[in-house]
């Protein structure tokens, strides 16, 4: 068994290297030796990444879920073996009732796409450090020390951490960070011929402690990941891990995304990094194009596909704004500029005026866009049932018939003048949004034609990088590496920015 991590294959896949395909053919070339596929385990940090790795999997190896059990992230790994259910975890509800014991306003609202932990609210930040304490495996009043910046009164929070423990000790219930500790606790693995870990920069001090257990039933122990892209530290992240066990880890060479342009900028910002796993590897022969902007409004966005990329949320604000004033049709956190609903009722409105046929769903779904119609005249209606333009008008009571911007006044004019200026574009509205605003975060693992990069940064990410650049640096480099062909990085408009 691989006690030792000397002995595990380090894999380290720069960005667009194919690190997700090398895996898969590690797999192939296991299954092709006879090892059943449900003895091999594969083990991503999030969700996302689990699940791509199990869909192409079942895709290339005609496979079913039920297959390859072990392909989930470590979470839901340590779910299955403690035999848990729904009902034992930490949900809405519970911190509902601990806030009204506790006097807290806990939103539950912690995502990873901002970077920080400084946009959360008070009580949320409690709940953070709480939680980071125990992926870090640190001391309390320790990690309460390293977050000495963000207001939070020590006493505070050792009123909340023995009030949650308390609370669930007295419940039954665990939450994440519960469940990884126990399967540590009690050294659960199951038995596996070749595991997998992918992500393998973004696992903390806790689910490190896991894997090295897993590893004690696996024959063969594979880790992926790379240094360069490890950004999520401040969230627990122990990247130094995975760079001491990387001495001889094989190193992607060539990546199937990066033009050399945008590689030699890459290569310039990394080099920066004070700890990191030196590597050699190639771009693509194209040589793409690294444009300096004076400002995001000074970039043609009309046509191709865009990934539009800032280091907080609350940056892309004035930037969905311009692109609203365009009529460019985009995406921002996995929502379309305008609802599929709103486009389905134009779209199916059209159709009735052209003389085609909807049904009563669509119908229900249509009429409250326009002011005074009867939405429940069609809910007793025969599903399969075709409707034409004068039974709708006449089951829904409406008044004669207009074109949709003329007819729809439950729309407001800002969203039918939207909607009107995608339309006369060309924008294909009932397709994929061709063009995504992000944070840096949220893009890990996406790319795209055409990136933009904005390079302010907020005021405590600023103070952040001034007393160590590393994190932020990792996380820019992340950013401009999205670029498949073209990469435009906007000039700052604060003294706070990074330097590329």
């Amino acid at each position: 068994m691989s006690v030792d991590p000397s002995t595990w294959s380090i894999i380290l896949g720069p960005p667009g290297t194919g690190k997700t395909t090398t895996i898969l053919n590690l797999i192939e070339m296991e299954m092709q030796k006879g090892t059943p596929p449900d003895r091999i385990g594969y083990f991503a940090f999030t969700k996302k990444a689990s699940d791509e790795g199990k869909e192409r999997t079942m895709n290339r190896f005609s496979l079913s879920g039920k297959d390859i059990p072990n392909f989930r992230t470590l979470h839901s790994l340590c779910y299955r073996m403690l035999g848990l259910s729904r009902t034992s975890v930490m949900d809405r509800s519970n911190y509902k009732e601990f806030n009204d014991i506790m006097g807290l306003r806990l939103t539950g609202d912690i995502n990873l796409e901002e970077g920080s932990i400084s946009l959360l609210s008070k009580d949320d930040k409690l709940k953070f450090v709480e939680g980071l304490a125990r992926l870090k495996c640190h001391d309390l009043r320790a990690e309460w020390q390293e977050h000495y910046d963000e207001d939070i009164d020590w006493h505070t929070l050792e009123r909340f951490s023995k009030g949650l423990y308390q609370f669930k000790q007295a419940r039954g219930l665990y939450d994440f960070t519960d469940m990884l500790d126990m399967c540590v606790q009690k050294e659960l693995a199951p038995s596996l011929d070749v595991m997998f870990v992918d992500e393998a920069q973004d696992l903390c001090p806790l689910q490190w402690k896991l894997v090295k257990i897993l590893a004690q039933k696996s024959k063969r122990v594979y880790i992926a990941g790379d240094d360069d892209q490890a950004i999520f530290r401040w969230a627990g992240a122990d990247v130094n891990f995975l760079i001491n066990i990387s001495n001889d880890a094989r190193i992607l060479e060539k990546s199937y995304r990066i033009p050399q342009s945008v590689f030699s900028v890459a290569n310039k910002v990394i080099g920066r990094i004070k700890t990191r796993t030196q590597k050699t590897w190639s771009p693509r022969e194209e040589a793409g194009n690294v444009i300096t902007e004076a400002s995001f409004e000074h970039i043609d966005i009309s046509s191709g596909q865009w990934l539009i990329l800032s280091r907080s949320n609350y940056l892309l604000n004035e930037i969905e704004a311009h692109c609203r004033g365009l009529g460019v049709y985009f995406e921002r956190k996995n929502n379309p500029s305008i609802s599929k609903k709103k486009i389905e009722a134009v779209k199916n409105w059209e159709n009735l005026r052209k003389g085609l046929f909807i049904f009563p769903d669509q119908a229900e779904e249509l009429v409250p866009y326009i002011r005074g119609s009867k939405r429940k005249a069609f809910m007793n209606l025969d599903p399969s049932q075709k409707l034409t333009l004068k039974e709708v008008q006449q089951l829904a009571e409406l008044p004669e018939p207009k074109i949709w911007h003329d007819m729809f006044t439950g729309l407001s004019v800002h969203e039918r003048s939207y909607i009107l200026s995608m339309l006369r574009l060309g924008e294909k509205i009932t397709k994929k949004p061709r063009i995504t605003l992000s944070t840096i975060h949220s893009a890990k693992g996406g790319e795209a034609d055409n990136v933009v990069l904005m390079t302010d940064m907020p005021h405590r990410t600023w103070r952040a990088y001034e007393k160590d650049p590393d994190d932020d640096t990792r996380v820019f480099y992340v950013g401009l590496t999205r670029a498949k062909q073209n990469l435009h990085i906007v000039q700052p408009v604060t003294n706070k920015y990074f330097m590329i």
